[in-house]
This record gives structure tokens, sequence and C-alpha cells, in this order.
């Protein structure tokens, strides 16, 4: 009997102490959600205050290339304008946005922006709504936490600036490809539609950025981790194998020496280099400052560590999947590709080595993959273990929303003061400032805003 007394003590004491912290999970998850509302609204006024309406650099070719197109007015005029390489990109968004801007838009580039804006509010709808599948309702709180990673200010200049649309345009299908992916892998009945799905998405991402061809041994790695079928996994290597041979077919004739590039020398400076680079890539958006280049690059160097460490660990004890955790290696796996690339195409461009702040997106979806494997840790511990969660949560939450609050109000200054120089350039002005800023040539500047500005009147 005393036995059994105890025993229903402990039971009473479990029971009250679990009912006294229910006021207290409450108010954590209303702080979550309260938190996630004033990052969503920092993230409305940084896309409201940094908005640029004026074409400048890029924007004057995508211009200069469209009323070409609309004078040439032919089916076979219209595809090689839409394929056309831009540097060593196929920018097929680009240049259908700039059609519907000149055409429907007046060139204000508000078609840039509210497609743009689309494409991020997507990306973050997508990883919220994978993370809170079958998910407890603190969990759903804490899920809030991925979405608000990508409603940055950094994310808001990609939307404000039309100039950076090609990285949210790219991602938002390769992110649309990892989910459809996963649940083709985890689909018993149907995984041919998802699979199809993904396959559109993947096959559209590259043509936001070349970047978005990583999607491709990204989609292997998953498949081959999972196990899918292998008559799903032979058409994924064909379809990604053709694609990327035709997209990158106009650089393999002769390759950079043929186009007056110098080679990069070989050897182990120039390894060190593309390595300490791809740490200062994934150490965005504090390595867009010079001063900060060392320490982001730790950062980031560390955070590639620890995700190479999640890579090994899932093919060593392959762990069952879910499509959180999928989707979550594949964020981890672009942006560790995408950080090599950068380390190899950029590494020598200049003796200091910065990482530009358009970038960061990349690197706030690799965060995002990162959160996601620990929030997903987190669901596997015993509920009682989880008291601090929801505090640790609130805590990281409020930390975002300062970190908004004071990288917003730079990136801000720096759009404000572009903006200015944008804005008060006019033809005839030749000031050695107007290079940087609206572009190196221009005479060509002025030539295509007269076009631009006759072809609008003649509308």
């Amino acid at each position: 009997m005393a036995a059994i007394s105890s025993h229903l003590g402990r039971i009473r004491l479990s029971v009250a102490t679990w009912s006294s912290e229910l006021p207290q999970r409450g108010r954590s998850v209303l702080a979550l959600r309260l938190l996630f509302g004033v990052q969503m609204a920092l993230f409305a006024i940084m896309v409201w205050a940094t908005a640029i309406t004026t074409p400048y650099l890029d924007m004057l070719t995508w211009q200069h290339d469209a009323l070409i197109a609309l004078r040439t007015n032919s089916v076979s005029g219209w595809w090689a304008h839409l394929i056309h390489p831009h540097n060593e990109h196929r920018l097929a968004f680009v240049r259908l946005m700039t059609l519907f801007d000149l055409t429907l838009g007046g060139g204000n580039q508000l078609v840039f922006i509210v497609m743009t804006l689309m494409a991020v509010l997507m990306m973050a709808w997508m990883l919220w709504s994978v993370m809170a599948e079958h998910a407890l309702r603190r969990d759903r709180a804490l899920a809030l936490i991925v979405p608000m990673l990508v409603l940055s200010s950094t994310a808001a200049l990609d939307i404000g600036l039309p100039i950076n649309c090609v990285y949210p345009l790219s991602l938002v299908f390769l992110l649309g490809a990892l989910v459809l992916f996963s649940s083709a892998i985890l689909s018993p009945s149907s995984p041919t539609r998802y699979f199809i799905g993904a396959m559109l998405c993947a096959a559209l991402a590259p043509f936001g950025n070349m970047t978005g061809l990583v999607v491709w041994p990204v989609l292997l790695w998953l498949g081959l981790r999972a196990r899918l079928a292998p008559a799903l996994i032979c058409a994924l290597l064909v379809i990604g194998v053709t694609e990327s041979a035709l997209y990158l077919w106009h650089d393999m004739p002769g390759g950079s020496a043929a186009r007056g590039a110098l080679p990069h020398e070989p050897g182990t400076p120039s390894l060190i280099r593309m390595i300490a680079y791809a740490g200062i890539f994934l150490g965005l958006p504090f390595s867009r400052v010079a001063a900060l280049t060392t320490p982001g690059m730790v950062i980031g160097l560390a955070l590639a560590a620890v995700a190479v460490a999640i890579l090994l660990r899932d093919c060593i004890l392959r762990p069952s999947c879910s499509r959180a955790s999928l989707v979550s290696t594949g964020l981890i796996l672009t942006g560790l590709a995408v950080a090599c690339m950068a380390g190899f195409g950029r590494a020598n461009e200049g003796a200091v080595m910065i990482a530009p702040a358009r970038y960061s997106i990349y690197v706030l979806l690799f965060h995002a993959g990162l959160i996601m494997r620990a929030l997903l840790w987190l669901r596997r511990l015993p509920f009682a273990e989880r008291n601090p969660d929801l505090k640790l949560g609130v805590c990281f939450a409020s930390m975002l929303v300062l970190f908004q609050g004071a990288s917003g109000l730079a990136g801000f200054r720096a759009a404000d003061t572009l903006r200015d120089s944008v804005r008060a350039w006019q033809p005839g002005q030749h000031d050695p400032c107007y290079l940087k800023t609206i572009f190196p040539d221009l005479g060509y500047a002025e030539a295509v805003k007269r076009d631009v500005d006759a072809y609008l009147v003649g509308q």
C-alpha cells in the first residue's frame, strides 16, 4: 500500500508540474507567433524602403536585348532571345519579365519586384509547411523560425533591387524540386506524379541563375540516400546530364582561354584561396563587410564542418527519412555546392575577398537546412526533456528580429545611396562615379535609355 501511495503521489506531482507549465508554454508559443509577425512587418518595410524602379547596369542590357526581340518579332527570334547567354547564365525568366515590363508595365520594374517577392514568400511557405507537417502545436510554433530566416533584410534587398531577382527566381524552383522529390521518395502509391513535378521544377531552376544546375547532383544524392527506384534514378541522370550539357554548351568550345580570360594559377595557394572564399561565402551576411571577412570565414568553415558531419552521419547510420529531413539535406547540399562554385569562380577576382550581400539568400537557405535538422533532432527527445526548447526558440527568434532591424537599417542606407545615384544620372553626364552605378559604358546607357523611352512613347 505504501508503494502504491508513493507511485500515485509521483503521478499527481508530474500532472501538477505539467499543468503548471501549460500557461508558460502557451505564452512561449504566442511570443514566437508575435515575433514572426514582427519579422514579417520589418521584411515588408525593407522591401518598400529599398525598392528601386529605375534600370541600371545589367538591367540596361536586358532592356536592349528585349527591344531587339520586339523588333524582330519572330518565333526563332523569341526563342534565341530567351535562351541567349548572359555571361554564363541563361536568364529566361528575367528576359520574360523584361518583355512584360516594357510592354505592359511601363518600364518601371514593378514586375520584377512583385515576382521576386512572390518567389521569396513561396519559399518561406514551403519550408514552414514541410516542418509543420504532422507536428505538435509547440513544434509548429518552433518551425516559424525557419521561414523567419528566409524573410530577412538580405532577401528584401534581392526583392527591392530588381537586378538581384535572378537568385530568388532560381531558388524557388530548386526548393520546389526538393519538396516534390522528397514527396516522390516517401509516397508509396503514386510517386510518379511527384517525380514529374520535381523534374519540371529542377529543369526550370537554372533559367533563373546558373547555380540552379546544382539541383541535379543534390537530387541524385537524395535519391541514392533514400534508395529510390532504379528506373527513376536513371531518368533523373538522363534529364540532369542532358540539360546541364545543353545549358553549358556555349562555355565548352575553347573554354575561358578562348575568350581572353587568364587561367587560374595552379597549385596550393589557389586551392587555399578557393577554400577561404568558400568559407567567406558561407560566412554571409557578416562577411559582406571587409572588417568581418576573417571571423565570417571562420564561422562559414565551422558551419561547413557541421554540415559535412551531418551528411557523413546520414551515410553511416542511414536513419529513417521524412520530408523535412530530406529537404533539409537538400538545402545543406545546395549551400555547400554553391559555396564551392563561388570559391572556384570568384576567389581570384581581387586582392581583398568579400562576399557580396546579394548572395546571402543562398546562405540563409543553408542555415535554414541546419536549423531544420536541429528542430527535427529536438522532436526525437522525450517530451519531458524538452522544457527549455520553447524558451530557446523565443531567444533565437528575438535575435533574428534584432538582427533584422540592425541589418535592415544598413541595407536601407546602402539602397538609398544607390537609388539617389541612379535617379540623378541623366544622358550627357559622364562623371566617373556613374561608371559603377549606371554602366561601365555611359554611351551605351544613353542609347538604351533613349531607345526605351522611344518605345514606351510609341506604344
